[in-house]
């Protein structure tokens, strides 16, 4: 090889600096107490079970995806929970939505304590969009048709028919890589809630 060809020699890229330049699509997740996720799960799995769709954790989205670095979004997560605590969550109703990821999903009470744990961490993570904060946990994801969103919700209620109004703590919070497909999402962080 000549000189004129050789390219300068780099110093080794460690696995952090390389972490630190890449971002990746972060989101933070409200987690509800262990009885109602085991509950959600036993629904989730049926209903999947007869209509299809990935599998996925049961939870309340607090921050939609960002496109942050690891240390960006560990720093901001970390700071979002300092001292945040649990709080009171109700179920309104089971309803079906128009798009994938809300195909059939429990939407939940517009209650001062929900919209202002959202409120907290989006503040930690973006800049307000104006955007409407509709709270809610899906229970599967999917492209079906109206009729057969129509038969998963009696499905749903077949399968859980005590869900409305149903009250639990949200105790823990979560942060996720949501890149790419719902099988490659990967827990980063979890935080425990004070009580």
């Amino acid at each position: 090889m000549t000189e004129e060809n050789a390219t300068p020699l780099q110093p080794p890229q460690t696995q952090e600096d390389a972490d630190e330049e890449k971002k990746d699509m972060y989101a933070v997740w409200a987690v509800p107490e262990d009885d109602v996720e085991e509950r959600l799960q036993r629904l989730m799995e049926g209903l999947r079970s007869e209509f299809g769709g990935p599998p996925f954790d049961p939870h309340l989205t607090l921050v939609g995806p960002q496109k942050l670095t690891a240390s960006e979004a560990k720093q901001m997560f970390k700071s979002a929970c300092e001292g945040f605590k649990a709080y009171p969550a109700t179920v309104d109703q089971v309803s079906a939505g128009t798009s994938y990821f809300q195909c059939v999903y429990v939407a939940l009470r517009h209650t001062v304590e929900v919209m202002n744990a959202a409120g907290h961490f989006m503040a930690h993570f973006k800049p307000f969009t104006g955007k409407l904060y509709v709270p809610h946990m899906s229970i599967l994801y999917g492209d079906l048709t109206e009729e057969e969103k129509k038969k998963a919700l009696e499905k749903a209620y077949t399968l859980d028919s005590s869900l409305d109004g149903l009250n639990f703590r949200i105790n823990r919070v979560a942060l996720w890589i949501t890149d790419a497909d719902v099988g490659s999402w990967v827990k980063i962080d979890e935080h425990n809630l004070i009580t």
